[in-house]
């Protein structure tokens, strides 16, 4: 098997440690020992893997020989010392290799979701009615990190991957200890996924969402001429676990009055950011939405595909293409942002003003390190903190240092998140929770309720009775009474 040289390295324990984790997984060969070598493995999981490898060679249709790596997992990086893992090799790589025509053939779930990373996870689902949709980014790189976390056990928290593999104790007192991820593909039950969910109870959500990425991987496999699952999906009708619902929002409406004259009166101090802030208070969409908004309308496909939607001055209205249902959606500006948008134009094109950074910038939110980039989820990140603080939404706690030397730790109460719900539910008790379903573009108003919606218990309350009489209501003659 051919190896690139420049991957080929001395092992050592400072050397192995010091490789560096990039957006791609690395392998590295071991100049001295052969049949060994280890996987960086990408971020964000941070893990470094031993693996044997050696490789197979076949003569194709056309008379060529192909040569094609295996590997073989033996242990994480510091679980066995390094000298152990090289004498393992040593003596084992002749039987691995010998075994390999008969083990290569076994397909587990392992096999089945690094197919699915490696050929589907960046393209398209398929519909109930037969139609391809393509991915989100956002939705791509959620499925990977709970299929690499809960289902490879690619992770450095050391609770998930006790939860993964320790022996797990049945009803009947018996204890499972198969691991999912090397289950045979042709001995998968609803059993072993129903276990295997079960042991991610202590982490509801998790559990639910690693649940959801398994079920997809099954119906791509499903939807293929020859899926190597031979079977219904293994993961439907299994119960979820209940999830906590996270309807934090800003609850003190005098606290939301303070927010938004600041963001208006002191526009100037940090333009993009209090705009920013403001605008997911006005019209609630979601975060991701508004990190690649365009001041207009892209002139070509190309810019187009780059942003998530712009806004159109004209009609005081901004367009997103594509919302988390998948469908454009034209949504109005208030006045009030629409004077604050405006003012952060004029603050851009002045040279004197903390927007001037972003002066010939395509993007309403650009990077203030590159603004040819939009933000992303990390952006304003200390922005956020620092501003949550002033505003009383955010506590800190001194932990050393004195002056200016002072390290605080800080506890977020609400992120850029809550401001979604924030808005949801002012609009919701301001014009009822239905028009709040209809404006936020809900499949049903329990979906509203449910995640967004928080009633005004006072509000609620029936201080008197809802069925006081009053002076035009008609007094009825006791019963025997009459007169004949």
């Amino acid at each position: 098997m051919k190896k690139n040289k420049d991957k080929s390295i001395k092992f050592t324990k400072a050397k192995l440690h010091s490789l560096k984790h990039t957006e791609k997984l690395q392998k590295y060969f071991d100049l001295q020992c052969q049949g060994l070598c280890i996987f960086v493995h990408p971020e964000p999981s941070l893990v470094k893997s031993y693996y044997a490898n050696w490789g197979v060679s076949k003569i194709d249709a056309d008379g060529k020989k192909r040569t094609s790596g295996r590997y073989k997992y033996i242990c994480r990086l510091d679980e066995k010392p390094l000298d152990v893992v090289k004498r393992l090799v040593t003596m084992k790589l002749q039987e691995w290799k010998k075994t390999n025509s008969t083990s290569s053939k076994i397909k587990t779930i392992q096999t089945l979701v690094e197919n699915y990373k490696a050929s589907a996870a960046d393209g398209y689902r398929i519909k109930s009615k037969g139609a391809k949709l393509k991915y989100k980014g956002v939705t791509t790189k959620h499925y990977i990190q709970c299929l690499d976390a809960y289902v490879l056990a690619i992770t450095e928290k050391q609770q998930i991957l006790d939860r993964l593999n320790n022996p797990y104790k049945l009803a009947d007192n018996n204890y499972y200890t198969k691991k999912l991820q090397e289950l045979p593909l042709k001995d998968v039950t609803r059993s072993d996924i129903e276990i295997w969910h079960r042991r991610l109870e202590d982490t509801p959500t998790a559990a639910n969402r690693a649940l959801a990425a398994l079920s997809v991987v099954f119906e791509w496999d499903a939807a293929k001429l020859n899926p190597m699952f031979k079977g219904v999906n293994p993961c439907l009708r299994i119960s979820k676990f209940k999830e906590t619902k996270d309807k934090k929002y800003i609850d003190n409406f005098e606290k939301v009055i303070e927010i938004t004259k600041y963001t208006e009166e002191q526009q100037w101090r940090d333009p993009h950011f209090l705009t920013f802030y403001r605008l997911l208070m006005e019209e609630g969409e979601r975060i991701s939405d508004h990190h690649g908004l365009q001041w207009k309308k892209p002139i070509n496909k190309t810019d187009e595909k780059e942003c998530t939607g712009w806004i159109d001055f004209r009609r005081k209205t901004i367009w997103l293409k594509d919302t988390k249902n998948r469908e454009p959606a034209e949504v109005e500006i208030t006045d009030e942002m629409f004077v604050m948008l405006q003012k952060l134009q004029n603050l851009i094109s002045d040279e004197n003003t903390n927007a001037s950074f972003a002066v010939g910038s395509k993007w309403v939110f650009p990077r203030p390190t590159d603004p040819t980039k939009h933000i992303n989820n990390s952006s304003y990140r200390v922005k956020l903190r620092n501003f949550h603080y002033k505003m009383g939404l955010t506590t800190r706690e001194h932990i050393r240092g004195t002056g200016q030397r002072k390290v605080y730790k800080y506890t977020n109460h609400l992120t850029l998140k809550h401001l979604r719900k924030t808005f949801v539910t002012y609009y919701g008790r301001d014009k009822g929770l239905e028009a709040a379903s209809i404006r936020m573009r809900h499949s049903s108003m329990e979906i509203t309720k449910n995640h967004y919606y928080t009633e005004d218990k006072e509000e609620l309350k029936t201080k008197t009775s809802i069925y006081k009489t009053n002076q035009n209501v008609v007094s009825f003659k006791k019963a025997g009474n009459d007169e004949e």
